[in-house]
């Protein structure tokens, strides 16, 4: 029975100098004998050392070879252990794949941006600086009620029906390889109180799967998250209060997505949405904006990934 112990005895040495909190034999205070072992979950030696020790602390018991106090003691710690050494973190956007500020004057080259319907335009000077666009349909203040599949397939089908003046909604997209892991930051400044805009990342040429940010400006809900498909349209997510974004200041809107599925809504460094969802897959295609009321200047994007 000697022989289990010893060799138990030397594990219990190398598990006392992995854990930082270990108490000194020598100690003199009424410091508790035993500590909790913090590791820092991510050493394959680690794992196999928690191994070899449950097998001793199993030999040990079955030769009663120790107080079984002491080896309930021991299978508590392992039991600790493994599950610290067994957890990773999901996985995070650390790449960047897009970025546009607009600083060349144009949206049509470097990076080329399309539009499908309304009208955009790109502003270089003044305080207003950025892609904007502007939707104020005839007789009408809010345009939350417009369908958001009802427009998708703006992507593959301009609307060249739609006049400059009585347009009901604007499309504009940029094709651009996402991963299904992806952070999308994006400086807005936002001019009326009434409205809609959507923006987020879609497969497909018809753009008809996405994942989507949608703000209403003077709404309630101020903010939704809102998962895409050939089926319909589904809420993730919502921050159920008025959002007051307008005026002359800059804001940070981000949807970062990580790689569990969870996704959270940042408006500048605040989380107010979050949802997992992990019925979109693959990556994405493309980023996609639709104005369908309001008066919006977007001053920069970018999108981070993964390799």
């Amino acid at each position: 029975m000697r022989a289990p112990m010893r060799v138990l005895a030397g594990l219990l040495l190398g598990l006392a100098a992995l854990a930082p909190g270990a108490v000194r034999a020598d100690d003199t205070t009424a410091t508790p004998r035993y500590t909790e072992w913090q590791s820092s979950g991510t050493s394959k030696d680690l794992q196999a050392f928690v191994a070899k020790l449950k097998a001793m602390v199993d030999e040990a018991d079955k030769a009663k070879a120790a107080d079984p106090v002491f080896i309930q003691d021991l299978r508590d710690l392992i039991a600790s252990a493994s599950a610290t050494t067994t957890t990773t973190p999901a996985a995070l956007p650390t790449v960047r794949l897009f970025y546009d500020n607009f600083s060349d004057g144009n949206f049509t080259s470097n990076p080329v941006w399309k539009v499908t319907a309304g009208q955009w335009s790109v502003d270089i000077l003044g305080s207003n600086t950025g892609m904007k666009s502007t939707i104020i349909p005839p007789g009408q203040t809010s345009s939350q009620n417009v369908k958001l599949n009802d427009v998708l397939g703006a992507i593959l089908q301009p609307q060249t029906s739609q006049g400059t003046t009585g347009a009901t909604y604007a499309s504009i997209y940029t094709a651009v390889k996402i991963t299904n892991v992806f952070k999308l930051s994006l400086q807005l400044l936002s001019k009326e109180k009434f409205g809609r805009l959507d923006i987020g990342p879609y497969q497909g040429s018809a753009g008809n799967t996405a994942y989507r940010v949608t703000y209403f400006p003077n709404g309630n809900p101020g903010l939704a998250l809102q998962r895409v498909t050939p089926q319909g349209q589904t809420t993730l997510a919502s921050y159920n209060q008025v959002l007051p974004l307008e005026g002359d200041k800059l804001h940070l809107i981000e949807l970062l997505r990580d790689g569990a599925g969870t996704m959270t809504v940042s408006v500048d460094g605040k989380a107010l949405v979050t949802a997992k969802d992990t019925t979109i897959t693959k990556p994405f295609d493309g980023l996609l904006m639709i104005n369908s009321g309001g008066r919006y200047v977007i001053r920069s994007v970018q999108i981070d990934g993964t390799n």
